[in-house]
């Protein structure tokens, strides 16, 4: 079985959402999912753990700060946009969990995909939406699919 192709996040102009503090704070996401692809880093449970916290943490302080710019900017799918967030705060707290109780059976290269995908497919899908409302003042269409 061939193993795993994984490949570090980069940041691109493609996530940018248009606000300097929201496309840093995203950095700091990225950089935080980013130790997971060390390798020494995915060897060490204790670790794991630590950077799924500290993950979460962040996510916390972030969403925040992103909520509050969509209520200034009066998006109108915000409610909507909360509970999307709500729901990903969730699904990495039980990710955590589960890792906390199956340490020897969800592998490191496991943890950074699913949080490299979870936290791609937020910008990149949701994030985004936010960041042309704000530029332009209409939400774009969701994308079919």
């Amino acid at each position: 079985m061939d193993s795993m192709q994984m490949d570090a996040i980069q940041w691109s102009r493609w996530m940018s959402v248009g606000n300097d503090d929201l496309d840093a704070d995203h950095r700091v996401l990225i950089a935080i999912v980013n130790k997971l692809f060390d390798e020494a880093n995915r060897q060490d449970p204790a670790l794991i753990e630590a950077i799924l916290d500290e993950l979460i943490a962040y996510t916390r302080h972030h969403f925040a700060a992103e909520e509050a710019c969509m209520l200034r900017a009066n998006y109108p799918t915000f409610a909507s946009h909360k509970a999307l967030h709500d729901s990903l705060t969730r699904q990495v707290e039980a990710y955590r969990d589960s890792f906390r109780a199956n340490r020897e059976g969800i592998t490191g290269e496991e943890v950074f995909i699913f949080c490299a995908d979870w936290l791609g497919q937020h910008i990149l899908k949701e994030d985004t939406r936010f960041g042309e409302y704000a530029a332009t003042g209409e939400e774009p269409q969701a994308a079919a699919g």
